[in-house]
């Protein structure tokens, strides 16, 4: 569990993908027949635990970028439900160096780590899948350096592909009626 636990975090920490050198890849999913302007509150899909730091820094930046974008925060009864997952994982490379002579390249093994995180819109209703936003790249040891940047950095691409566009500043919360 430990490992798990480790390498979630990690995830969550590393996806800043889009402040490093090399830009994620960035891919996005919507379902066609479903209007995003309809919904009007959203909640996080509840987590086993407490949740950790670097956690609650993916929730704040997810919280900011739905507010942004004109939703306001309800947990008793959300029009959508947010769901964050992320993973590192090393994968083997390989990298080609210079030899000294014409033709002398050296070809040599270079482990890397990979990190995805996918960000995915649900609709408690009918219990599906509306919009699913994903970012891949290479975790550099400066995104382990920054987690809670790398974490803001990371949400705030993933949005950038969602169907309805952020003002400037963020929407306030419409007030509830009490009962």
């Amino acid at each position: 569990m430990m490992t798990f636990r480790r390498s979630f975090l990690l995830g969550l920490a590393a996806l800043a993908l889009a402040g490093c050198a090399s830009k994620p890849s960035i891919s996005r999913v919507a379902d066609p027949d479903v209007d995003f302007h309809s919904y009007r509150t959203f909640a996080f899909v509840r987590a086993n635990g407490n949740p950790s730091l670097i956690d609650r820094r993916f929730l704040a930046a997810a919280r900011s970028q739905m507010e942004r974008r004109g939703y306001a925060f309800d947990e008793r009864a959300p029009d959508l439900l947010v769901n964050i997952a992320a993973v590192v994982e090393d994968q083997p490379g390989q990298r080609a160096t210079p030899g000294n002579v014409p033709g002398g390249e050296r070809v040599g093994t270079e482990d890397y780590r990979l990190g995805r995180m996918a960000i995915d819109l649900i609709d408690p209703r009918r219990r599906q899948v509306i919009w699913h936003g994903v970012a891949e790249g290479r975790v550099t040891p400066a995104m382990l350096r920054d987690a809670g940047t790398a974490a803001e950095k990371a949400v705030a691409a993933i949005f950038d592909t969602f169907p309805v566009k952020a003002s400037s500043t963020a929407a306030a919360p419409a007030p509830k009626a009490h009962q």
